[in-house]
Parts: structure tokens; sequence; C-alpha cells
């Protein structure tokens, strides 16, 4: 694995760590104001991470398929 491809990897792996701990922040302040306001940003932020997930493996397998 090449170094550009190694801190690359690194950069990802931190940018979903914060991804994930702004939305267990979100998710905790929600949950003291209105229970559909709670639950319709739980569906939103789980769209969401389903969506930047599914564009990551397509990119991914793309991208093997040109290496």
């Amino acid at each position: 694995m090449s170094p550009a491809r190694f801190i690359k990897n690194v950069v990802k792996v931190k940018i979903e760590s914060i991804f994930a701990i702004v939305a267990a922040f979100l998710v905790l302040f929600t949950a003291i104001m209105d229970p559909y306001i709670s639950f319709a940003i739980a569906v939103v932020l789980l769209v969401a991470s389903a969506i930047y997930k599914f564009v990551e493996r397509q990119e991914r397998e793309r991208g093997y398929l040109n290496d």
C-alpha cells in the first residue's frame, strides 16, 4: 500500500468518526425536544449515512476496476 493511499484511508476513517459523533450529539440533544422532531432528525441522519456509505462503496468498486 502506498503512503498516499494509507493517508487517504486514515482521513476517511477520521471523517466517518466525526460524522458519527456529530450524529450522536444531535440525536442526544433532540431527545429533549418534541418526539416527532427527534424521530425525523434520527431518520434523516440514518438515511444520510446510508447514502454516504452507498456512494463511497460505488466509488471504491469503480476504483478497483480501474486499477
